[in-house]
């Protein structure tokens, strides 16, 4: 998936956050293939979470395979740093964690309920999240996304997604892919938006109004 006409120029904070999450990802990712280990204490084991409760989060900054790094933290890097700095750091890393943690309950409550505990590591629940807030909070964004030729909304992107994750729901051991931790997640992220809508629209007309000073300002000084 890549992003097209995405205008960074937006009010809030900055990437600092988002930056740093991605650092955690690809240096728990080096560490538990230095340290197999790793992954008995911090990946999401269904059956144990509550007794471990730390892998509700640790989990979400593990990977399990280098493909499965890369193409997250691609998508994170585009849909995160958008969002930062639209909401602004703290916003977003609550977006981002809750989202995920949302996503890992979902997931275990999906085990618990078809009987079969696999182990789930990974972000998509987390990034599905931010993906959700932004079809809110930004819906004529526009992404491109293979295979389709040409730009559509992140509205309609998000549809897509999750509309296949519905369908392979059932599916969810054979694929190996916790698609109902995408699915938890995005609308933890589509809440998110709707709760953020108000905030954001006042940060815009602020910074509206403080460029209308500016040039205000400059002319007068002409």
């Amino acid at each position: 998936m890549s992003i097209i006409k995405m205008n960074l120029n937006v009010c809030g904070g900055g990437k600092v956050i988002n930056f740093v999450i991605i650092g955690i990802c690809v240096v728990m990712f080096i560490l538990s293939k230095i340290f197999p280990q790793m992954y008995l204490y911090f990946a999401l084991y269904p059956n144990m979470a509550f007794s471990m409760p730390w892998q509700l989060i640790t989990s979400i900054f593990m990977h399990a395979t280098i493909t499965h790094l890369l193409l997250n933290m691609f998508v994170l890097f585009f849909f995160g740093t958008y969002l930062e700095r639209l909401i602004g750091a703290k916003k977003y890393i609550l977006v981002f964690l809750i989202s995920g943690i949302v996503g890992n309950l979902a997931y275990i409550l999906y085990c618990h309920i078809t009987g079969s505990y696999l182990p789930s590591v990974g972000s998509s629940g987390a990034i599905f999240g931010v993906m959700g807030a932004l079809a809110i909070l930004h819906p004529r964004l526009k992404v491109v996304i293979f295979p389709i030729p040409v730009p559509i909304s992140i509205r309609v992107a998000v549809g897509l997604f999750a509309l296949i994750d519905l369908i392979l729901l059932p599916y969810t051991f054979k694929t190996g892919i916790a698609h109902i931790s995408h699915l938890a997640g995005l609308l933890t992220g589509l809440i998110f938006g709707e709760v953020l809508k108000k905030d954001v629209r006042n940060l815009n007309n602020k910074r509206r109004g403080k460029l209308r000073l500016k040039k205000f300002k400059f002319k007068k000084n002409r």
